[in-house]
Formats: structure tokens, C-alpha cells, sequence
């Protein structure tokens, strides 16, 4: 008896033949997983490449925080200064100028030579006049405390306790330590203070009658 051939075509179909539906949707899920799977990769690969190729923004250094100046403050140099009077420490010939001056009755030199400030503080004790002066017009005030015909010879050397006497009174605060005080044979009296050449403040009594 003889065998009957087997067709291998048909063997093929027999082999490929339609698949079960589970199998295709099986296939299916493994297809659409591999694709995800692939373009998670290539976006998350393209992210990496872009962000390795901008570069990182470089700290800036940090801008110091503005501290206290490291200069170091010099202290100022101590100078002689006047006192609340304003009496500070006059020339050495101050004395002897002044004396000059009164006794000459040529008082035009203190507005000319600079020696009165500009203005001048001038206090006339038992008086209106109490301001601040031109050099000239504290030069006229002066006037009332000299005679033409008495040369009014100026002590200018008084002693410890007539200044005293002085600063204990009504007008104390003029005859601060350092004020050159002149008195004259009939009792006028100045105060000059001020410092160095020049006077800044003058006092003025027709007596010292007022002074006590």
C-alpha cells in the first residue's frame, strides 16, 4: 500500500495558521510596550543632551557686604581753645600793645591793624549796648571811656584779688581767666577776650563801682 504525499503547503498553513485573539492582543501590548519603551528613551537621552549642553550659569562671587570704612580716624591735633567765653590764649606782647593803645587813646589801630574780629562782641556795663559790632564802629563805642585832656594812664596788672572782686560780680562772666582787664587811674575798666592777635569780645565800665 503506498503512502499518499503530504503536501508541504499545506503543512505551512498548518503552522501559520490564524493565531488565537488572545495571542494577537498579547502581541500587540508587547509591540505598543517596546515602542513606549523606546520613545521614553530617546526623549529622556535628548533632555540629558540639551542640559549637558547649556552651560551652567557660573556663581558670581558674592558682592562683599558694605562693612564699616577701615580708614582709620585720625584724632585732631589738641590746640589751645577758647573757653564758653571765648577766651583762649593771647600773644605774649598782647599786654604791652594794649597798654600802648589806651594810654595813646589812639584806638583807630585796633579797626586798622585787624586786632578787633569782624564782627566784635561789645558789652557797655549799665547800658543799652550789647551786640555784635564792626572793627570801625566798635572803635566810636570806646570813645566815652577816654577824657582828651587826661591821658588816663591804663593798669594793666591788676592784682589777684581785684579780678576777683570783678568775677564775683554782676558782669563776672567777663573777666574770665586770660582777659587782658585794663583799668584806668579813674576807674574805667576793659576787658579784652579773645586769643592769639585778635580780640573778639570787649567789655566796657565807665566805673567800677559797677563791677561789684
Amino acid at each position: 500500500m503506498s503512502e499518499t504525499p503530504v503536501n508541504t503547503n499545506d503543512r505551512r498553513r498548518g503552522w501559520l495558521g490564524p493565531l488565537p485573539v488572545w495571542a494577537w492582543v498579547l502581541i500587540t501590548m508587547v509591540l505598543v510596550v517596546g515602542l513606549l519603551l523606546i520613545g521614553v528613551r530617546l526623549f529622556s537621552g535628548g533632555a540629558q543632551g540639551e542640559a549637558s549642553s547649556s552651560p551652567s550659569p557660573t556663581p558670581s562671587a558674592a558682592s562683599p557686604s558694605p562693612t564699616a570704612s577701615e580708614t582709620p580716624t585720625l584724632s585732631p591735633t589738641p590746640t589751645e581753645t577758647p573757653d564758653a567765653s571765648g577766651q583762649g590764649t593771647f600773644d605774649s606782647g598782647m599786654d604791652a600793645y594794649l597798654s600802648s593803645v589806651l594810654d595813646s587813646q589812639n584806638t583807630a589801630v585796633l579797626d586798622q591793624g585787624g586786632t578787633f574780629s569782624n564782627p566784635v562782641f561789645v558789652l557797655a556795663a549799665n547800658s543799652g549796648l550789647t551786640q555784635n559790632m564792626s572793627p570801625s564802629d566798635a572803635v566810636a563805642a570806646m570813645n566815652f571811656m577816654f577824657t582828651p585832656s587826661d591821658p588816663n594812664p591804663w593798669d594793666l596788672a591788676l592784682s589777684d584779688a581785684t579780678l576777683a572782686g570783678y568775677r564775683a560780680g554782676p558782669y563776672g562772666g567777663y573777666f574770665p581767666v586770660g582777659a587782658i582787664v585794663a583799668r584806668s587811674h579813674d576807674g574805667h575798666v576793659f576787658s579784652f577776650i579773645g586769643n592769639d592777635h585778635t580780640i573778639t569780645r570787649m567789655f566796657m565800665a565807665s566805673s567800677d563801682d559797677l563791677l561789684h
